[in-house]
Parts: C-alpha cells; structure tokens; sequence
C-alpha cells in the first residue's frame, strides 16, 4: 500500500452584456427595496425566490410532470415552452423507453470500457507498466474502514484526543467523501473545486457551509472568487486516490465531534493532527500487516483470473510489462500470489517496490536490491535491472537507462521511447503526471468510479432526468433567442422575460440537483459539480486534470481484455473540440424543439 505523499494541486461579448445586464437589475431591486418598501418585504431576495421556484420544482419532478412557465406577452417564447413542456413530460412517462442499452453481444459493457482522451495505439506500444494499490489489486472498503480505525487510535494514543472518540465516531462512510476533494488547511473545510479553481461546495464537518459564506471565503482581492496560484498551493491538500476518502471522511466526523458539543477547537490543528494520524497509519505498516494477515477480507478476489489472462496475453504479444510500486515487497508480493498465482514475477521483467513515487520521477537516485527471501536491502551497486531480482528506491531516469530505453541507446529492434511506454496506475499526481510530462510516456488511469458512475447513467431514473435537463438547457436558449428577435438586442430584459428565465433555471438546477444525488448525496459526480445552487454546472477539478494530464482511463486493468493488443482507441470528436464546434449541430432534442 503505497505511501502517502502530498501534492500540490473567456466569456463571449454577449454573455458578459446579459451579466452587465443582470447586475443593474439587481442594483436597482436593492435601491428600490431598501428606500420605498418596508424593511420586513426584503426578504424576497434573488436568492430566496430561486429558492422558492426550485422547491416548487421539486415537487413537480418528484411528481412525474413538469409545468414550464409561459410569457404573457411572448408568443415565440411561449410556443417554445409549450414544445419543451410536452416533450419533457413525454420523457417522464416513458421510464420503460429510458434505459440505455447494456451492451449488447460483442459489444463492452459502459463500465468496462477503455475511455480515451488522446490517440492511443496498444499495438506500437513496447513496454506496459502497472501501479500495484487499487491498480493490479483492487481493495474491498473494509481497508477504508482499517484505515479509518487506525488513524483514530493514532489521534487517541498518540496525539492526546479525548478517550471518547474511540467509541463516538462513526466510522467510515462510503456515501460521505469522493475523490478528487481538498482539504482548505486553514478552515478543516473538505472542498470540491471547478476546473477553474473554484470551491463548489464545502463541508465543516458533517455540515454543508452557506454557498454564500463560501463565495465570501474564497473571493481574492481582485473579486474574482479564485484565490492566486500561490495561495491555492499553500492552503488545499488534494485527495486524489481512493485512500483518501477514509482521510476526508475522518477530519469531518473529528471536527463534527467538536462542534457537536460546543468544544472549542482550533481547525489547523485538527487538521494537521488528521493527516498525520493517516500517514503514520500508513508508515507504521499497520495497514499493511493487517491486509496480508487476512487477505480475503480485504482484497477483491480474481476468481476467473482475468488478470493473469490478461498478463500473459500482453507478454505473449511480445510487450514487457514492469511493476513499479510504493508499497514493500512482501506485501506486493502476498497481494500478487493471491490475485495471480505463485509465478507472478515470472510475468514481469522489472519489478521495483517502496519506488517512492512521485520522487521517483522527480528525483535521481540509485536502484537497490531487495532479497526476496528476507527482504532486507543489499547494498551492492545495481548496473543493469534483471527479471530474476527486486529493485527498490531507483528513478525513472535510472530505469530508462538501465533498461536501455533512453534516446541515446544504439538504434535496434529493442529500442524503446517514451511514447512506446505505457504506465498504469490509480493516482493522478503521484503516478501520472510526471511520466508523462518529463519523459513523454503514454498514461492510463484506474479510476474505479467510472464502473459506478455508468451503472448510475443508465438507469431509468438518470435517463429520464438527464434528457429533461437537456430539454430545459436548449429551451431556455431559444427562449431568450426569442428576446433577440423581437427587442434591440442591447435592452434589458422586462420582468416577464428575468421571471421566465429563473423559472427554468429552478427547474434546471432541480435536475442537476437530483442527478448529483444519485451518485453521491454530498458532493456528487467526481467529474462534475453544480454551482450557485445548481444553475449552473462544470467539470471538476479532477475531471480537468484527467483529461490533462492522462491518455486513457478505465475502471479495471483487467477490462483492456476486451479488446486486442493491437487496439487503437480513438478519442471522441466532442473530447478534442471548442463548444463553436458542437453547439450549433442539431440532435433529435433540438430537432423536436425547432
């Protein structure tokens, strides 16, 4: 199990005249308000009346229909309502038509797929290398929860937290934490970031913060809402692996524990003290011991051996495969005994543990031997790397000269570049990111969510609301296309025309609020997250940088058995596109609506 090491991690013309627009609404609503009404009517504010159109939203979808609002004064707007209306009702009582095909014979199932960002060609590639946590082994949550525990007794025992707590924490939870969070180190808040560096939502403990308080938090001196690069750097700790959800889920019972009975804390501290406990957790090797003790508890079995199929289908195709992990060697090697047999170094022509990654990419330091009957580390210097032995510590730099697949190795039908490698491995910054920017290798990405999050989008109930949304999205465009058309385009908007805006936009955030919920209740999909309450949506932070920094991603090594070793997987058109070359082509929504 691998160490635990810290990472850092244009509006168009028009848009910014409907937020000019938008502002001097509200400025004068204010003015208004504060001068010519008595102070008990300015509680229906912006805010409250979204609030307000979005319950009554609510009970619309949870009902089965939906009533879009009409313009009185706006017949093109109207019969735009009117044909989005039907057609999202429609959508409603269809649940039967709404599941998406589960993959029929010969084809891979959405949760099995390889999902490409860039061109990758698995048959020109020499070299295949693999992480070992939750990349060749996957874990079963009762590792979170053993993680969880133990950091808890670290807290108790060694860093003088009240006795209590052993008995009043929860425990870990599945349903509270996803990866790709933030911890803010300054306030104990676990956050959620858009791909442009924004806190979408924050937690103090069990407790969602105000979006507003968090609006005010993270506002910089310019008001941009974005904190500097420096800032940013100093303040979050990204949890970008899988461990990390037992971490986050941990500091938000501990500081819930505090708050709950009004004990008064300091929430740097606590912070530090958590992240402490979980790495000494992980450093101690206590998780490690009570992995292999009981690996049946703790591991996913491979029962059908698709794995070690899928291994020995890659070196029959004449590819080397390497190892290169953070955990010791006599827990990778109980791990791969139980997953592949007792041969499994047989597979690999390199394999390196305690590799201490990401300073294995970053730093140049010397391979060492292990023994691989006690373990103990030999001191003799390491000149060439041999199938037959296990390395420790090393560098990449070291490993592509050893193996002699640098640039100035002889030219020769052995001769490997960085393109012709592919790494595999669970962790975005710790595994990825550096392989593939210093020295050009091809990246693969475990992220196991992906299996969950597709199951999700093609049931019944996402279906349905997801095609709504869709609706709504492209209705409240031709709706205010409708405003263009008949007034000056420059002219503000009349009250009818704000009041049937909001409207949809209440029932677009309903949406988006219950397609969150469905993959998780707190902080929803890892790829995507809702701002301002739901109006409007992005891709995460952790979605940004997959796309960034990886070449491909999947949910299981083992699903690259699906397709040939000479597969080439070809991004989708959309993926490598500006929103000018897609907005404007028609599908069958647009088609009903127009």
């Amino acid at each position: 199990m691998k160490m635990r090491q810290g990472t850092a991690v244009p509006c168009p013309m028009a848009h910014r005249q409907c937020c000019v627009v938008h502002v001097s609404i509200a400025v004068v609503l204010l003015w208004f308000a504060s001068v010519a009404l008595p102070f008990s009517m300015m509680k229906d504010t912006v805010s409250s009346r979204i609030g307000r159109l979005r319950r009554q939203s609510a009970r619309g979808l949870s009902s089965g229909f939906l009533q879009f609002p009409r313009h009185r004064n706006n017949e093109d707007a109207n019969n735009v309502l009117e044909k989005a209306e039907k057609l999202a009702n429609q959508i409603l009582s269809n649940s039967s038509k709404s599941h998406l095909s589960r993959g029929s014979a010969g084809r891979v199932h959405a949760q099995d797929r390889v999902y490409a960002n860039t061109f990758v060609d698995l048959g020109s590639a020499k070299v295949i290398g693999f992480d070992y946590d939750y990349t060749l082994v996957s874990y079963k949550p009762a590792v979170l929860h053993l993680i969880y525990g133990l950091a808890t007794k670290q807290l108790v025992s060694q860093l003088g937290y009240p006795q209590q707590m052993l008995h009043d924490l929860p425990g870990y939870d599945a349903q509270f934490a996803i990866r790709g969070l933030a911890v803010d180190l300054k306030t104990a808040w676990i956050c959620m970031l858009t791909l442009r560096y924004r806190v979408s939502i924050a937690f103090f403990g069990r407790e969602q913060v105000d979006p507003a308080i968090v609006r005010r938090t993270y506002r910089s001196e310019t008001g941009s809402g974005i904190l500097p690069p420096e800032e940013r750097k100093k303040r979050f700790k990204p949890l970008n692996d899988m461990f990390s959800t037992a971490e986050a889920c941990l500091l938000a019972d501990v500081v819930q524990w505090f708050r709950s009975r009004n004990i008064p804390f300091d929430p740097r501290s606590v912070v530090t003290d958590v992240l402490n406990a979980v790495t000494k957790a992980h450093i101690s090797e206590e998780v490690h011991r009570s992995v292999c003790d009981d690996l049946q508890t703790y591991l996913e079995p491979d029962s059908k051996q698709h794995l070690r199929h899928l291994l020995d289908r890659l070196r029959s195709s004449g590819k080397k495969l390497m190892l290169v992990s953070n955990s010791p060697f006599w827990f990778v090697n109980e791990g791969m005994m139980y997953v592949c047999g007792k041969d499994w170094r047989e597979l690999f022509d390199v394999v390196v543990v305690s590799a201490g990654k990401p300073a294995f990419y970053t730093q140049n330091r010397p391979f060492r031997e292990v023994s691989t009957r006690t373990g103990r580390i030999k001191f003799k210097p390491i000149e060439s790397l041999s199938g037959d032995e296990v390395y420790c510590q090393g560098s990449i730099g070291e490993l592509v000269r050893l193996m002699g697949w640098d640039d100035s190795a002889d030219a020769s039908e052995s001769e490997v570049d960085g393109a012709s490698i592919i790494y595999m491995g669970d962790s975005l910054f710790a595994d990825l990111v550096d392989a593939r920017r210093l020295y050009g290798w091809t990246t693969g990405a475990i992220i196991r969510e992906v299996g969950h999050e597709t199951q999700v989008q093609s049931g019944a109930d996402w279906q349905q609301t997801w095609r709504v949304l869709q609706v709504l999205t492209l209705c409240t465009r031709q709706c205010q296309d409708s405003y263009i058309l008949r007034n000056d385009a420059c002219q503000a908007h009349s009250e009818d025309d704000t009041s049937v805006l909001d409207q949809l936009e209440a029932l677009a955030a309903e949406c988006r609020g219950h397609l969150d919920g469905l993959m998780n209740p707190n902080f929803g999909s890892i790829f995507r997250t809702s701002r301002d309450n739901g109006q409007t949506a992005q891709p995460s932070l952790f979605a940004r940088c997959l796309q960034r920094h990886v070449d491909f991603y999947t949910s299981k090594v083992e699903n690259l058995r699906f397709y040939s070793t000479d597969h080439r997987f070809y991004p989708a058109d959309y993926s490598i596109g500006v929103l000018h070359e897609v907005l404007h082509l028609t599908d069958p929504i647009s088609d009903a609506l127009s």
